[in-house]
C-alpha cells in the first residue's frame, strides 16, 4: 500500500488477551504501531497465500519437458561447489 493512500476502511475483530499481548509485544519490538504491525503481517500472509495458489498453465509438450527435467538426478557443478566451499564473506552471517 502506498504511503499516501487514503485509509478509510476498518477491520473489527475479537481476539484473546494472550494473542493481543503477543502481537503488541512483537509490534513494540519492531518499533511499529499495533496497526502497522498487523497490517504488514496480514499483507505478507495474504501475498504468500495467493502466491502458493498460483496456477501455471503449460501445454502438454512443455509440461512433459519440465517433468522430465525435474525428474533427473541432481548434478554437481564443480565450479559452483568450489565457490560455495571457499568460505567467502558473503556466504556467512557473521557480518
Amino acid at each position: 500500500m502506498a504511503a499516501t493512500a487514503k485509509r478509510d476502511n476498518n477491520i473489527n475483530m475479537r481476539i484473546a488477551p494472550e494473542q493481543l499481548d503477543l502481537i503488541k509485544r512483537a509490534a513494540d519490538t519492531c518499533g511499529k504501531s499495533l496497526s502497522s504491525f498487523v497490517i504488514e503481517a496480514a499483507t505478507y500472509s495474504a501475498q504468500k497465500t495467493l502466491m502458493d495458489q498460483r496456477f501455471m498453465n503449460l501445454d502438454a509438450d512443455l509440461f512433459d519437458s519440465v517433468a522430465e527435467t525435474i525428474s533427473k538426478p541432481a548434478q554437481v557443478h564443480p565450479e559452483l561447489a568450489t565457490l560455495l566451499k571457499n568460505g567467502s564473506v558473503w556466504a556467512t552471517s557473521d557480518r
